[in-house]
């Protein structure tokens, strides 16, 4: 996949799946793959990821997809093969379902506590079910989901070895799981949602140890846009403000999910750009839409550029729903669009990328500036029936190229240089697949 299309190779690793939405019966365990094609000689390595894996504890059952108990496993490519390695994640969120208890506040599944501890704890326990994303962090891994806790992971084992402590006064703001790393500058950096008194979106960064978390930009409304990502420059932060937004008023003394307490008022939104240098806000309208992922940002002599997938509305969130997602086919195919942000004006410019949609996107984060490729899939969930398909996007000559294998599913992609001095797109794209 020389050129970041799909044209130069292929291979298959077999590990024995069990099919969508299917977890091993066992805890932890590896399988050895089964190899269909060739592998490059230079590929070589350790990819690890996070998922949610288990949807019923008990008498206990997700009501949403985001809700599935985690599960860490890693793919390692050698020279005589490749393998996989898996393990439950160890979490607060796990270990109360097992128990028998309920008292967790989780993305859509409601908790159940008595009337008392409702009264006495307004604000539950946050889960720290990191099922989302993971992420290098001192000599092993950080696993994420939208809470303000983190799970410290030992690098060999994929075993949990405790809570990350951050070492700074910022408190229990909601991180995103998708910050992003500044190859420039060596640190991380993320959206906080803060929830308290004076709700506000706060810019921090940190460094690769997860030491303290600086905070460098902040914006305050009564109500926050659910974030969850963004977009990042030298100079810059840039925030989708979609118009699905959270009120902690909203939350307090509840039992239900936190999506539950999300407002959408089809209605403008704003961007954000939140300076890293000197904390500036400044913002730009935009016509209606919902985000979740963004492809990226960067700066060109027209102003500010955000890449993001948008959907009309916010109804996927809740067409991912297990109830809604078992009765019928739920598709996640938002459109590649670009927000121009001018130097001068309060109005962004949208731009098509393509007219064909797609999710999970995927840049080469070695690339400054204006970036050729990103790497996505387009997936429709339909029970046995899913399909779906992995794309490249080429953002300067507005084209798309597709591969599919039938019967199969993909998971999020992930781009690997052939090395780290490559010309964009000359690698790998790496994806799971199941049917």
């Amino acid at each position: 996949m020389a050129d970041g299309g799909f044209n130069t190779g292929e291979a298959v690793l077999g590990f024995g799946a069990t099919g969508p939405y299917r977890a091993p019966s066992e805890s932890h365990g590896e399988r050895v793959a089964t190899v269909r094609g060739a592998l490059p000689g230079w590929l070589r390595g350790t990819l690890v990821r996070t998922c949610p894996a288990r949807f019923r504890v008990g008498a206990w059952e997700a009501s949403h997809w985001f809700d599935g108990l985690g599960m860490l496993y890693a793919f390692e490519l050698t020279g005589e093969g490749a393998r996989l390695r898996f393990r439950d994640l160890d979490c607060d969120a796990a270990r109360s379902l097992a128990a028998g208890r309920r008292d967790v506040a989780s993305f859509a599944t409601a908790m159940r506590r008595p009337w008392w501890k409702r009264l006495l704890q307004p604000v539950p326990r946050i889960t720290d079910n990191a099922n989302v994303n993971i992420v290098p962090r001192g000599d092993g891994f950080a696993a994420l989901t939208e809470s303000p806790r983190q799970l410290r992971v030992d690098r060999a084992t994929l075993a949990v070895t405790g809570e990350h402590a951050w070492g700074d006064a910022l408190g229990d703001v909601l991180h995103t799981a998708h910050p992003v790393f500044d190859r420039a500058k060596g640190v991380w950096v993320d959206v906080c949602s803060d929830l308290g008194a004076r709700p506000a979106l706060r810019v921090v960064e940190h460094d690769r140890d997860g030491r303290g978390r600086r905070e460098v930009a902040q914006w305050r409304a009564p109500a926050l846009p659910y974030l969850h990502s963004f977009g990042v420059t030298d100079a810059a932060v840039l925030v989708l403000a979609h118009p699905l937004t959270i009120s902690p008023a909203r939350m307090l003394f509840s039992d239900k999910g936190f999506a539950d307490h999300l407002r959408w008022a089809p209605q403008e939104m704003q961007l954000l750009a939140l300076g890293r240098r000197d904390g500036s806000v400044r913002s730009w309208r935009a016509p209606t839409g919902f985000v979740f992922h963004v492809i990226d940002a960067f700066e060109d002599p027209r102003g500010l550029v955000l890449d993001a997938l948008v959907y009309d509305d916010a109804e996927v969130v809740q067409s991912l729903r297990v109830p809604r997602m078992l009765a019928g086919p739920a598709s996640l195919i938002p459109r590649p669009l670009r927000y121009v942000l001018p130097r001068d004006g309060a109005e962004a410019r949208v731009e098509p990328l393509h007219d064909k949609g797609f999710e999970f996107p995927v840049v080469d984060r070695r690339v400054t500036g204006e970036r050729t490729w990103t790497w996505g899939a387009r997936p429709l969930f339909d029970g046995a029936r899913s399909t779906s398909t992995v794309v490249a996007l080429d953002h300067r000559a507005r084209t798309l190229r597709e591969h599919d294998e039938p019967g199969w599913v993909f998971g999020e992609p992930v781009f690997v240089p052939r090395h780290d001095k490559a010309e964009e797109g000359d690698g790998w794209v790496l994806a799971t697949i199941f049917r």
